[in-house]
């Protein structure tokens, strides 16, 4: 009984706490970066980011980044998560474990050309690391690669 006590433990609790650890990015959170856009650095003095998780769903509800040479908002997007996977829609964009979320997708650009994003969070207590990189093409230099360091409000 002990045995099947402790499978059930093994098999149940790793789920319930992924899960719950997602919850872990609710809120809004500031911080600063640094900003490759083509090839070129610059600092980025504002860097705002606003989530809210429930026990099906992760939104990422806006936000904005400001640098030195440009700043730009970020708009509401849904997603889904269950069983480790992150899903826009139908389409399964990604993965979540314990304390951090990645997500990839590919789409083409009003230009025709195929922008491949990727989006790397890990929550660390009240610290969120942020990276995000965008790969035009089939190019194997990122067009632009973000990294930040935030706090939660």
């Amino acid at each position: 009984m002990l045995k099947k006590l402790t499978l059930i433990f093994f098999l149940i609790i790793p789920t319930v706490f992924g899960q719950n650890r997602v919850l872990d990015f609710s809120g809004d959170w500031a911080g600063k970066g640094t900003y490759i856009l083509d090839g070129h650095l610059t600092q980025c003095s504002v860097m705002r980011l606003k989530f809210y998780a429930d026990a099906k769903k992760f939104i990422f509800d806006g936000g904005e980044r400001v640098c030195d040479e440009h700043s730009e908002k970020f708009y509401t997007v849904v997603m889904t998560y269950e069983n480790g996977s992150v899903s826009i829609g139908s389409e399964i964009v990604g993965t979540y474990n314990d304390n951090e979320i990645n997500v990839s997708y590919s789409m083409p650009d009003s230009d025709g050309q195929i922008r491949h994003w990727r989006m790397s969070m890990r929550v660390e207590g009240n610290n969120l690391v942020y990276e995000e990189r965008r790969i035009m093409n089939s190019d194997s230099t990122p067009y632009i690669s973000f990294a930040g360091m935030l706090i939660r409000q």
